[in-house]
């Protein structure tokens, strides 16, 4: 992270964790393999449930900040470098939060991590969803799609994961904030950030100021009627995000 960026919990990203933490229960602890870990908040969720792994993110500085930020877990929790530098078939699970939406060609890149999980290991991915909602806010923050729930699960299906389940997540409180969010990107005018990678890498760590005084607004308390709610809405399309659920076939 650079000097000056911050990050606080958007309601959508409470909203997501909320999702995440549904599918989370399910699983046994394990070792993970987690891309784009950003900030870590969702890394800290998993060491805190008696995981263990590895995180990595596209930026250096974002990786340093992961070093000290999970520096309590000790060896529980290392970052690397490079993907490629981690044993293919080690992993019990593989994270991606938020990622795939900023790679062109996300189908290899998904295809390439599932080569670091062994065979009956899982994955659990978010998402944006729905092309039609592309807007400012995906821009400025480097997206290059959106995804629809049939295109999601056939690519899952496509890297090798049998027993897909995708959770349409964030209705109605999400769908609200990503009008507000696409608004204030417009009053803002341009960020910080470069290219669509710079982008990316910066969205995971640093969000403008009028975000994050917004997003104070929204305790734990005021958003936990909107966690309970969005369970109603799991199974349709309404919501702004997937979360997805997948097992590696096994030969």
């Amino acid at each position: 992270m650079h000097p000056g960026d911050q990050w606080s919990p958007t309601p959508k990203y409470v909203l997501r964790r909320a999702c995440v933490g549904r599918f989370a229960r399910q699983l046994s602890p394990g070792r993970f393999v987690e891309v784009g870990a950003g900030s870590g908040g969702l890394t800290r969720d998993f060491l805190d449930r008696g995981f263990e792994g590895v995180c990595y993110d596209l930026g250096e500085s974002t990786r340093d900040a992961l070093r000290q930020r999970l520096a309590a877990y000790g060896a529980r929790a290392q970052v690397a470098d490079r993907l490629t530098d981690l044993p293919p078939g080690a992993f019990d699970y593989l994270l991606a939060f938020e990622v795939l939406e900023h790679i062109e060609d996300d189908g290899a890149a998904l295809a390439a991590w599932t080569a670091l999980l062994k065979p009956g290991g899982a994955c659990l991915i978010s998402v944006p969803a729905h092309q039609r909602k592309f807007g400012p806010d995906d821009s400025a923050v480097g997206h290059v799609r959106r995804y629809e729930r049939a295109q999601l699960a056939a690519m899952l299906r496509q890297s090798g994961f049998v027993d897909v389940q995708i959770c349409n997540y964030g209705f109605p409180l999400g769908n609200l904030t990503r009008h507000v969010a696409n608004l204030m990107r417009k009053v803002e005018g341009p960020q910080p950030g470069g290219d669509a990678v710079a982008r990316s890498i910066r969205s995971g760590v640093h969000q403008p100021a009028t975000t994050r005084a917004l997003s104070l607004g929204f305790n734990s308390v005021v958003l936990a009627p909107f966690v309970a709610l969005q369970r109603l809405f799991f199974s349709l399309d309404w919501g702004d995000g997937y979360v997805a659920m997948a097992r590696k076939r096994v030969p």
